[in-house]
């Protein structure tokens, strides 16, 4: 009887462990359908449609993007010559990232802590991303036409950067950001789960011997 108390709690604290959002490792998408179904629906939508003029930082609703040791290289896209146009997906406008030689990358930052966060983005052909802030992954751009990439983290986003190689032009469109809706599982939960019921099932045939 002993042994099986002590292998419930082995197993409740397997699952305490998995069920933890603290310990959850960010999950990465590429595409926004992938994306929109893990996240639940309800997440905020910017497109950059109003204008908003060239700057080193530009505040928008939720999160403000600002560019990293440069000068004026935030722009919108109709609007700012010499970035790609691949970018525009959603709408006519996107945001635009000229790597002037002296920034270093774009640097998003949320209002409050988010757990989504997805966007199009576009760069010169072959440029390498490499994304960092509350995160870390990196993507290649074949072409001038927008990829998507995402992330839901349940232990939170705070901020979010993307440097692009070969000091390229960027161009961000259709973000999707805020808290997640559907059902993420934690990375290890069916290992650790999987050992649980093995712990179980040991201490059962150990009973009826």
């Amino acid at each position: 009887m002993k042994k099986l108390i002590v292998g419930s709690a082995i197993v409740a604290v397997c699952l305490a462990v998995v069920a933890s959002p603290a310990l959850a490792a960010p999950v990465y998408f590429t595409d926004r359908p992938s994306f929109d179904v893990a996240a639940g629906g309800g997440l905020n939508f910017e497109s950059f449609e109003a204008d908003f003029p060239v700057a080193e930082t530009i505040v928008f609703a939720g999160f403000t993007v600002s560019e990293t040791l440069g000068v004026n290289a935030l722009g919108q896209l109709r609007d700012f010559p010499g970035v790609v146009d691949g970018a525009i997906t959603d709408g006519t406008g996107a945001l635009g990232y000229d790597d002037n030689g002296d920034s270093i990358a774009t640097f998003f930052s949320f209002a409050s802590p988010i757990t989504a966060f997805g966007l199009d983005i576009a760069s010169n052909p072959g440029s390498t991303v490499t994304i960092g802030g509350s995160v870390s992954d990196t993507i290649v751009l074949g072409t001038d036409v927008a990829s998507f990439w995402g992330v839901i983290d349940l232990a939170g986003l705070t901020s979010i950067t993307f440097n692009a190689s070969g000091e390229p032009n960027v161009g961000f469109d259709a973000v999707s950001y805020g808290q997640a809706d559907g059902v993420i599982p934690a990375p290890g939960a069916i290992v650790l789960g999987g050992i649980g019921m093995s712990l179980v099932g040991w201490l059962r045939r150990r009973r009826t011997l």
